[in-house]
């Protein structure tokens, strides 16, 4: 049996986009999972997206050198969509990080495979904890259909950064602050209000070691609030899903 080559060209376009965006979307990108997997998984998709994707111009018709830069967008759109994904969790770790410095615990840190590097205690506890939600809610779901809908918004080889793509760019950077912020603005406010109470107390009792006290309280505030405060996050972290989601297919739309 021969494959007809403009089908085996289509084939290797929907292959490239789509393990593009494991490579580089939350989770299916970890570090712990191995390349062939990966590779696996974009094969799945490309036939699962094969039988309703079609292409405009004939990718046969192309020289050798068009065919390498259709394939270097194929692989700059899978990177888009995956990267924009990662946004939403690098809002996460920021939050983590934030709080994981005012609690006094960053230098307390915990090897992270998925990206090869140390993270604070508390950024990766917040991680996979709202990665469980994210799965909850189907996130992942979001994830593969975004790739299906790029295909309406950029057909094959027509990927290209204007100054509409750039705008959503920085939409979704601005995203990633404001729900970090809004994760971590109960603790952070929290923490405040310790530092503002054990000032006033240094004032008041000058001889006490305000140290020695500082930073078991506010590691003990931290974690109280924290744990009050798990309800709160994750009907948070919901509703900015929402909103995130809306973002991403904006920028698709643009690309």
């Amino acid at each position: 049996m021969t494959i007809p080559t403009e089908q085996f060209a289509l084939f290797l376009m929907l292959l490239l986009r789509g393990t593009s965006m494991f490579v580089a979307a939350p989770m299916f990108g970890n570090l712990s999972i191995p390349g062939p997997v990966k590779i696996g998984l974009g094969v799945f998709l490309a036939f699962v997206l094969f039988p309703i994707v079609s292409v405009g111009a004939p990718l046969t018709d192309r020289s050798l050198g068009e065919l390498f830069l259709i394939a270097l967008r194929e692989v700059l759109t899978g990177l888009s969509i995956g990267l924009a994904m990662q946004v939403l969790f690098s809002g996460i770790r920021f939050a983590g990080d934030m709080i994981s410095f005012d609690m006094g615990f960053s230098m307390s840190t915990i090897f992270d495979a998925e990206n090869g590097t140390q993270f604070p205690v508390i950024s990766e506890l917040l991680y996979w904890f709202l990665l469980m939600i994210f799965l909850s809610v189907n996130g992942h779901h979001f994830m593969l259909e975004a790739v299906y809908m790029s295909y309406g918004a950029v057909p094959i080889g027509t990927f290209s950064i204007g100054d509409a793509a750039m705008e959503s760019v920085i939409s979704l950077t601005a995203t990633m602050f404001v729900i970090a912020v809004k994760i971590a603005a109960p603790l952070l406010v929290s923490l405040f209000l310790a530092n503002i109470s054990l000032g006033i107390l240094n004032k008041v009792m000058p001889q006490m070691n305000i140290f020695a006290v500082m930073f078991p309280l506010k590691i003990g505030i931290g974690f109280i609030v924290l744990s009050a405060t798990v309800p709160v996050i994750a009907f948070v972290f919901k509703k900015s899903l929402t909103a995130f989601e809306a973002s991403v297919v904006e920028l698709i739309k643009v690309m």
